[in-house]
Formats: C-alpha cells, sequence, structure tokens
C-alpha cells in the first residue's frame, strides 16, 4: 500500500477552519487545515507503519530520524516522551477488526507538535478514523493537541464499553455457577488480562503526558487528559477488580466439581465397605480345593446367603450408628 505523497499538498487552502484530507479508503489520509489568527496551517498525516515506504514518507515530512524510529518500531508498550518542541505518546486500543480478538489491542504511534500531528498504526483503528470525519466536519479542533486528546478521549471510551462487556459476561458466568452449569473462566481470565496488560502502562503514559506536556497544552487540555486519565485508572481498578472475581469464580467452580467428586467417592466406599463381608466369603468358599464344608448339603447355599445379609446388614449397623453416611 502506497504512503501519501505529501509533496503534492504543499498549498495550504485559503479558507479558514477548511479541512483536506487525501488518502485511500483504507484509513490513511494527510489532513491540513487553517486556524483564525494563524500564519501557517495545522497538519496531521495518519499512516500503515507496514506500508511500503512509509519511513521514507516519514523522513520527507521532516522528522529526525530517531523520531521516525520511535514511530515505527515493531515491539511498542504505552508510554510518552518528550522530543524537544514535541511529544512523543504510544497507546493501544481495542481492536475491532472483523475476524480478530478485540483483545489483540491495536497500538497507536503518536508525535505532535504546535502546529502537526503524526500517527501510525499497524492495523485499522476506529477511534482515528472517528476524529478524522470529526474534524472534516468542522467541530472544534483547533489545534493538533486538540487532535490527539480527542482520539485518546475515543480510545478510552471504547476501552470502557470493552471492560463493560466484560463485567457483563462474569455476571453471566456466576449466574452459570450458581446453576451448577460448567464454564470456561480460563478464557475469560485470559481477556482480562489480556487488556490489564496494556491499561497499566497506559495510564501511567498519560500521567507522564500531563506532566512533560504542562509548556504544550493549554489548561483546557490538561483538563481533557486527566480526566482520560482518571477514567484509565479506574479501567485499570475495574480489571484487577475483574480479574479477583474470575479467580474467586473459577475457584468456587472447582471447589464445587471436588466436593461432588468427594461425595461420590465416599459413596462408592460406603458401598464397598456394605459388600466386603459378602466379598470374603464368596471367594473364600469359591476355592476350588477338597474339603470346603457344606458341598453335600443341599441348605448350604441358603445358610451361607443369610449368613452374608446378617453381615452386611451388621456393617450397615455399625457405619449407621458412627454417621459414617
Amino acid at each position: 500500500m502506497e504512503p501519501p505523497n505529501l509533496s503534492e499538498h504543499a498549498t495550504a487552502p485559503d479558507v479558514e477552519s477548511s479541512v483536506h484530507s487525501y488518502g485511500s479508503g483504507s484509513g490513511l489520509f494527510f489532513m491540513r487545515w487553517d486556524e483564525k489568527d494563524q500564519t501557517s496551517a495545522n497538519t496531521w498525516l495518519h499512516v500503515d507503519m507496514n506500508a511500503e515506504g512509509v519511513v521514507h514518507a516519514l523522513e520527507e515530512e521532516g522528522l529526525p530520524p530517531h523520531i521516525v524510529r520511535y514511530l515505527t518500531r515493531a515491539e511498542t508498550r504505552p508510554a510518552a516522551r518528550a522530543f524537544g518542541s514535541g511529544l512523543g505518546l504510544i497507546l493501544r486500543g481495542i481492536n475491532f477488526n472483523e475476524a480478530q480478538d478485540p483483545v489483540d489491542m491495536v497500538s497507536l504511534r503518536c508525535y505532535v507538535e504546535p502546529r502537526r500531528l503524526v500517527t501510525v498504526r499497524s492495523r485499522w483503528l476506529a477511534s482515528v478514523q472517528e476524529t478524522r470525519r470529526q474534524l472534516e466536519e468542522g467541530t472544534d479542533l483547533r489545534t493538533p493537541v486538540d487532535v490527539l486528546l480527542t482520539i485518546v478521549e475515543k480510545l478510552t471510551a471504547k476501552i470502557s464499553s470493552h471492560i463493560d462487556g466484560l463485567d457483563l459476561q462474569l455476571e453471566a458466568s456466576e449466574a452459570a455457577t450458581q446453576q451448577q452449569e460448567d464454564e470456561d473462566f480460563g478464557v475469560l481470565r485470559n481477556q482480562i488480562a489480556a487488556v490489564y496488560r496494556f491499561i497499566a502502562p497506559q495510564r501511567k503514559a498519560l500521567t507522564m503526558l500531563a506532566q512533560i506536556g504542562q509548556a504544550h497544552f493549554t489548561e483546557d487540555q490538561l483538563e481533557q487528559l486527566a480526566e482520560c486519565e482518571d477514567l484509565t485508572q479506574r479501567h485499570v481498578e475495574d480489571l484487577e477488580l475483574h480479574r479477583e472475581r474470575a479467580t474467586s469464580l473459577q475457584q468456587a467452580r472447582l471447589n464445587a466439581m471436588q466436593a461432588e467428586q468427594n461425595r461420590r467417592a465416599y459413596a462408592l466406599s460406603i458401598v464397598a465397605g456394605l459388600f466386603l463381608p459378602a466379598t470374603f466369603v464368596t471367594g473364600l468358599f469359591g476355592m476350588n480345593v477338597a474339603g470346603l464344608p457344606g458341598t453335600e448339603n443341599a441348605s448350604a447355599f441358603v445358610i451361607v446367603l443369610a449368613g452374608m445379609v446378617v453381615v452386611s446388614g451388621g456393617v450397615y449397623a455399625v457405619l449407621k450408628l458412627k454417621k459414617w453416611f
């Protein structure tokens, strides 16, 4: 997939607050919009890190090599750092791509300056496209920082929806456990762990962004970022609670299964105890050797059978007396 050719769009729009977007339907684009009382236009470049020539496109945008490496490295975790006049931010969002696991979270790499925003994604991300449409519709997104914080807000809101879904799954699993139905808690715990793996460092990344962005953000923007940070903190706490609930439910289910197995084993032991004397007698009289008593007596079978019943009844009475069942 070819990245957008930035050199073809060097001229800023004449109309204030207008937006031009370029790129294919895959969601890659370059946007330029004017802001009142500003002599230079704001720009937003969004590219796919897997596209051919993306490094060259970023270098043509004038980004230093160390920032290009920051935006295109393969393995990432949520983090924030300062780059001179700009800020770098790596985020994770819920994966809503078709036939993919939502907890296989999508990485979004961001670099923002006073007049420029660069975002690099590995897979399609709904929050970016929603922010793009919002900017095209002429909403109050004046600066690249406004756009970045809007993306953060949308990512955070979608994470909230996913965590609410996990809560509903937990409630359904809890109801199934109470009804003695089989439930695979391992899958649910893995889903919670997969989201928690990135949400915990994402909270720290937003905290760091607020600290290093004091000189870059207005008071309103810092307040907007603080709300996202607070919501992410609640995500972390909710995931920790969900993890504990899932562990407790799984342990309760295992305990119930173990108790049922113990009851069945105990019942089999009682039955074996009742028939143990009869088993011994039949084994003794079943020996094929000379001299066995009663072989010539027609009443021997009845006598032996009655004796086994009496002995088994005695065993039953003893077990009942000792309250073994």
